[in-house]
């Protein structure tokens, strides 16, 4: 027995040691690498949270090879700790990591707060030089800047002042760039103030240079540097804490992008190439994080564009979302926005580089951010993020560190230093208690996150498989190929725990490392690009070593390479221009390419000739869409997106009879809309309608042209919507605008009976075949009673008067839901159109027409979406008419299927005569609501009694919220599918949905144009969308930059790339029609922009 006993546990000792080896990275233990080092925070009466709000902000850790042996040694930043340089010793005799600390013997001494540490060889003489950066509350002298020179044997001379680079702002990190191309190394130092008592505060942006905490950018002058900021454009206020250097727009020139804090916006310098920068954030983000920490730049999917990641400190947990001070309403979003402020949220931003070509002057850069599509939106209050190929497959993984020593951000802790300040306590004595009561707030030690790259833009957290479970509050990230077999190990410095160091074990995959070698000035190549060509793919690189947070990865440049033994070709661009390419290179080598070899050869770009143009200045059409404000939130706190800017939409057709086409534009409340008269130049001239008043009451949300009168010309129907007025407003009649033949309109109200409910669509058909046009016009919603559906019609043209049959022919379609869209189709060949509608929270629906008379078909069960659109063709040829239909997209904060649905749960809840609705999510497996606590008892009072703190809401799932009285009242309304669709029509009634390509899914689809663009005899599909009016804790969907999906005519789509398809237009989306004429036109309509004009090359 004793035996069995025994063996018993040998086998489950063997089993244990198994599972933790699985990992992909071993975390060594400090007595075994040498590395002791711990950056321990003591609070105390000078540094708190009150007197230094970066307190908790910890160090930074620099990899780089200090005595030229071939190994990366490292230095860590210590805050009131003493920073260490550990030489690295290599493996010993028996396998093992090893290193030393030699910070006194190499004459380093520090003291005051360091924050961001560079290694560059800053007087380019072959040996690695130290730049550290310095902060905290203490006085100027005590916040120089250190620059340790490399000396040769082993001892660094402190030079920065003599130098010009002992900057005494609060500085956090910096980069060394040769951003003016003359051979040497320049610096830009991002700074932070603690000047500043509230950082939140909302008052205009400072962009003259003048800001306490403005960036600095130090020429390089041969014997000294030189602060050039203001003259090249280095202007903008910021609290900064990231910054990553790249060539973002593929000029060729090194660019600069700034993560910053608070309330201030990130920036994006784009190199102009005389020496001065300008500021693009705003063309170039969609939108940004909010509180921006770290950031990384680097060609994740490998497409030979760089790409972008800013962390946050979005949890991944409902609790702790629910306890932390999240995004300012919606009313305070716009207020700063219209002070100057870009968009931006509370999580972490991956921004894919969405750029036409090679961006430069030619195209602006763009990105399009698409962190949720890629699950890499939620990592807690996170650092650090490093874009590498951890495992050698041949795409850049993703690591990010998180941690935070005192939980501020707790709602309780906010809520109970307001009633301070509220109750007349003076600034002494709230200062005083915070500081008390910081100290007691918990704190939030986690994992560090690693998520795989799966190689189709998505992410897979991997953090359990690779990193095991070790808890910290780690910053500052570095990685290095610290033992020299191939694959990239990772340092961590954490606050009051000794740094990590994880030793990477991958096995079975391939690499190959590369050492540059540049001229003197610039000896380690840094702004080179280097690009590896395998498999027909290829991986590149933009050479620079500022990333993460507050720290420098190695100078060796690494590649994955999978299961590929031989790369077919590297290639390097060195800064000036020159370039050399290796062919044939072997796996699995440490590859040394020197700028002595390279020449002034030239790079081939394969011109292309994209199939379409913007013409929008050509044509003449200048209208813009504008929108007067008004907050829906205001009334419905708890909506998740507002219901009044559904505009502008369109119409298109010939209506003064010359065979040119013509459109009519919808106009909004105050704003009138406008017909765009078609020339034979192709050029159009606005021509609004006379006898409308330019104030008018009504928001135009649908708009047909049709021959309604049958005196073969084409009428002007507009439907009126919003969710402005109560149901029943006389503002939500439609409107009919009679056509004399020669494109002169006159209002006709009289042909319509009374519709006093918003509207959002109208589509024409002779559905009862008597020879004329009938209608069925849609409803959007019950204004105030989300998510109650819309009253919807069908009218029956009486001689030119419209008559609603819809109770006697289709009584089910009055009320079918919050619809969105509608198409007739005569789906099953029989000569009777079908209606085929969709809507918000409801399935695409399809009414079969038996001889006048409709029902339900049933044809699409648990397809319930935020359905925006649907268009119809034979994409197929198969003789029948299939289907696309555009959906929220994948790229949202809400994820939802079958299995865990969105929800929305409405009643009037507290008697008080207005209908609420509370949406649900799942998260984590479980249901919770979607709303914070702040947003649930602003429209429902009555919660506040029950939950009286924020901690108590934040454990409430959805299935606890409702008592069992309010559970009986409600009704559910239900979605399952997010994604754009492709339905091909089976025949006899069945339908097949496919989603569409990938490309369709990173924003909301607004419209549809199906048209077969590239003249292949097939039809194509053309996408426009985005959402610009969700409430702030979702964000705007702004991903989208028009789509064109080609179809190959057997139900399949393949994405065509924006330089090969021309088709690019950003903003907030709602309408896209072709025009015919002289020349074929694409025109998109965009809610308060321009519209935008393409057309055939």
């Amino acid at each position: 027995m004793k035996v069995k006993l025994v063996c018993c546990l040998l086998w489950l000792l063997i089993v244990s040691c198994r599972e933790k080896q699985e990992t992909l990275f071993t975390l060594l233990p400090s007595a075994q690498t040498g590395v002791k080092f711990e950056n321990t925070i003591h609070e105390n009466d000078d540094f708190n949270l009150i007197d230094y709000y970066y307190v908790y902000n910890g160090g930074g850790v620099s990899a780089g090879d200090v005595n030229n042996d071939g190994l990366p040694d490292l230095y860590f930043t210590g805050n009131q700790v003493a920073d260490k340089l550990y030489l690295n010793k290599g493996k010993g005799e028996n396998g093992e990591l090893h290193f030393e600390d030699i910070t006194e013997a190499t004459g380093i001494k520090t003291g005051g707060w360091s924050t961001g540490v560079t290694m560059a060889d800053v007087n380019s003489d072959g040996l690695m030089d130290i730049y550290v950066c310095k902060s905290g509350n203490y006085p100027a002298e005590k916040r120089k800047n250190h620059l340790y020179l490399n000396k040769g044997n082993m001892r660094f001379e402190e030079s920065a002042e003599r130098l010009g680079i002992a900057d005494t702002t609060f500085t956090n990190q910096a980069a060394f760039l040769d951003y003016d191309k003359d051979g040497d190394l320049d610096l830009f130092l991002i700074t932070s103030t603690n000047l500043v008592r509230n950082p939140n505060k909302l008052v205009a942006p400072v962009n003259d240079g003048t800001g306490l905490s403005a960036d600095r950018l130090y020429r390089n002058d041969g014997d000294k540097f030189t602060d050039v900021s203001k003259n090249a454009g280095i202007v903008h206020d910021g609290m900064s804490l990231g910054l990553s250097v790249a060539d973002f727009n593929g000029d060729g020139w090194d660019d600069i992008m700034v993560g910053n804090d608070f309330l201030s916006s990130d920036l994006l310098y784009l190199n102009n190439q005389d020496g001065t920068f300008r500021e693009a954030a705003k063309e170039a983000f969609g939108h940004h994080s909010q509180f921006t920490m770290g950031t990384d730049a680097a060609d994740f999917n490998n497409d030979g564009k760089i790409d972008l990641m800013t962390v946050d400190m979005l949890p991944t947990d409902n609790e702790q979302r629910k306890l932390m001070a999240g995004p300012a309403n919606f009313q305070q979003f716009e207020m700063a926005r219209q002070l100057g402020y870009h968009p931006q949220y509370m999580r972490n931003m991956l921004q894919l580089n969405a750029s036409a070509g090679n961006g430069g002057a030619e195209r602006p850069v763009h990105f399009s951010e698409i962190g949720q599509f890629s699950g890499v939106h939620s990592t807690d209050w996170s650092w650090s993020p490093l874009f590498a190929d951890f495992d050698n497959d041949g795409y850049k993984d993703l690591c990010i560190t998180n941690g935070y020593l005192r939980d501020i951000t707790d709602l309780d802790f906010v809520a109970y230093n307001a009633e301070m300040a509220q109750g007349g306590a003076s600034k002494e004595v709230i200062d005083n208690r915070m500081k008390v009561e910081a100290l007691k707030m918990k704190t939030l030690k986690k994992n560090n996150f690693i998520y795989q790259n799966n190689g189709d833009l998505t992410f897979s957290d991997k953090t359990k498989e690779w990193f095991g479970d070790a808890p910290s509050l780690s910053n500052g990230s570095a990685y290095a190929d610290l033992d020299g077999d191939g694959d990239l190990d990772l340092v961590v410095n954490n606050i009051n725990q000794e740094a990590f160091i994880f030793q990477n074990n991958t096995t079975g995959k391939n690499f190959l490392n590369i050492n540059l070698k540049g001229k003197k000035g610039n000896v380690n190549g840094l702004g080179a690009e280097v690009t590896l060509y395998t498999g027909g793919g290829l991986q590149q690189i933009n050479h620079s070593v500022t990333r993460g947070y507050q720290s420098s990865s190695d100078y060796q440049v690494h590649f994955g390479l999978g299961n590929a033994k031989l790369a077919d070709s590297v290639r390097v661009v060195w800064p000036d221009g020159k370039s050399q390419t290796v062919q044939k290179v072997n796996a699995n080598q440490v590859l040394t390419l020197n700028y002595q070899n390279a020449g002034q050869t030239t790079i081939n770009k394969q011109l292309i000739t994209p199939i379409l143009k913007e013409v929008t200045l050509q044509t003449g059409i200048d209208y813009l869409h504008q929108e007067e404000p008004y907050m829906d939130y205001n009334q419905e706190p708890m909506l998740l997106h507002m219901l009044s800017r559904q505009g502008p939409k369109m119409a298109v057709g010939d209506v003064n009879g010359d065979g040119l086409e013509d459109f009519y534009v919808g106009g909004s409340y105050h704003h009138q809309g406008s017909f765009y008269i078609q020339s034979a130049s192709g050029k159009f001239s606005p021509k609004p309608i006379k006898g409308v008043n330019e104030q008018k009451d009504e928001e135009d949300t649908g708009v047909l042209l049709a021959d309604l009168d049958g005196d073969k010309d084409l009428d002007l129907y507009i439907v009126s919507g919003s969710n402005e007025y109560f149901d029943g407003s006389e503002y939500y009649q439609d409107r009919i605008y009679l056509n004399d033949g020669r494109g002169n309109f006159t209002a006709a109200l009289n042909l319509l009976p009374a519709i006093r409910h918003s509207g959002s669509c109208v589509v024409a058909a002779d559905f009862d075949h008597d020879g004329d046009l009938d209608l069925f016009r849609g409803g959007r919603l019950m204004p105030l009673g989300y998510p109650k559906a819309g009253e919807s019609c069908i009218l029956r043209n009486d001689n030119g008067h419209f008559t609603d049959v819809t109770d006697s022919v289709a009584p089910q379609l009055r009320n079918i839901g919050m619809l969105t869209d509608a198409v007739w189709v005569d789906i099953d060949n029989d000569s009777w159109p079908d209606l085929m509608l969709t809507g918000e929270l409801m399935p695409l629906t399809l009414y079969k027409n038996t001889k006048g008379k409709f029902s339900n078909a049933n044809s699409f069960p648990s397809s319930n979406g935020f359905w925006n659109c649907v268009k119809a063709a034979d994409f197929d040829h198969d003789g029948d008419l299939d289907f696309v239909a555009g959906n929220l997209g994948l790229n949202s904060r809400y994820r939802f299927s079958k299995a865990a649905p969105m929800s929305v749960y409405s009643a009037d809840l507290d008697a008080n005569g207005r209908y609420d609705a509370i949406p649900s999510y799942f998260l984590n497996g479980t249901e919770y609501p979607v709303p914070s606590r702040d947003e649930l008892t602003r429209q429902i009072p009555v919660f506040k009694k029950r939950f009286q703190s924020y901690a108590l809401y934040s454990k409430i799932k959805m299935s606890e919220l409702l008592t069992a009285e309010q559970q009986k009242a409600v009704t559910v309304s239900k979605a399952f599918e997010q994604q754009s669709v492709y339905i091909e029509n089976k025949g006899v009634g069945k339908f097949e949905i496919k989603p569409l390509p990938q490309i369709a899914q990173l924003s909301v689809v607004q419209d549809i144009l199906i048209d077969d663009v590239d003249g292949d005899g097939n039809p194509d599909v053309l996408l426009a969308g985005n959402d610009y009016t969700t409430e702030p804790g979702a964000g705007q969907y702004d991903a989208s930059y028009g789509v064109f999906v080609k179809g190959n005519g057997k139900g399949n789509f393949q994405p065509v790339a924006t330089d090969v398809s021309g088709f690019f237009v950003n903003g907030d989306c709602r309408s896209i029609r072709k025009i015919t004429g002289k020349r074929g036109y694409y025109v998109v309509s965009r809610n308060k922009a321009g519209i935008v004009v393409f057309a055939k090359r």
